[in-house]
């Protein structure tokens, strides 16, 4: 296997393990870095692994971020295989926030012609688009309504069932009540009864 043209070497870097990353997946990558606040954020990284001699060379070739796809229902190796099938799942990264200031060293990044990567971040574009366009929809709706009749209308039937099952617990409390009322009545009647008789 060919080693690509490097474009940037980030520090100094170990010489029995090489990694070198698709400026693509780089560009990614710090992407993530930017959106990731207080959690790291875990990124599973497709490509290559060649072992010469007593060297290892890991090739980069995509990335995804594991949280993002699970929202979607995707696992890694379902992105793998819609995007990446020609590499393999070679392991994983955590990418801390903006704070983190220190620069992760020892990689080389490189730039080739990859499609996969391409495609895969137009459709992280796309989904993005997508989330957005449903978060205005859904505040410019809310805006809109003001309040909502059909919510009028439910918190009203709810009143009128408190209403109600009150009236009926007072109304079944009243009958026991007056059932009680009757039967003290018919003792008195009934003990007046037999005193007289």
């Amino acid at each position: 296997m060919k080693l690509p043209q490097v474009i940037k070497r980030m520090e100094n870097t170990d010489s029995q393990c090489r990694i070198y990353v698709e400026d693509y997946v780089h560009t990614y990558l710090n992407e993530l870095k930017r959106k990731s606040e207080l959690l790291p954020i875990r990124a599973a990284l497709f490509g290559r692994v060649l072992r010469r001699e007593d060297k290892c060379y890991y090739f980069i070739y995509g990335a995804c971020c594991v949280i993002d796809e699970i929202e979607e229902g995707r696992c890694e190796e379902q992105v793998r295989n819609d995007y990446f099938s020609e590499y393999d799942l070679i392991g994983y990264v955590n990418i801390y926030g903006e704070k983190d200031t220190e620069e992760p060293k020892g990689y080389y990044v490189f730039y080739e012609s990859n499609e996969p990567m391409q495609n895969y971040l137009i459709s992280c574009y796309e989904r993005e688009k997508k989330k957005e366009a449903a978060k205005r929809k859904k505040a410019s709706v809310k805006e809109k309504k003001g309040f909502d009749p059909i919510d009028l209308l439910k918190s009203f039937l709810y009143g009128v069932c408190v209403i109600l099952t009150a009236i009926a617990v007072l109304a079944v409390n009243d009958y026991h009540k007056m059932q009680g009322f009757t039967q003290a009545a018919e003792r008195a009647v009934f003990m007046a009864d037999t005193l007289q008789g």
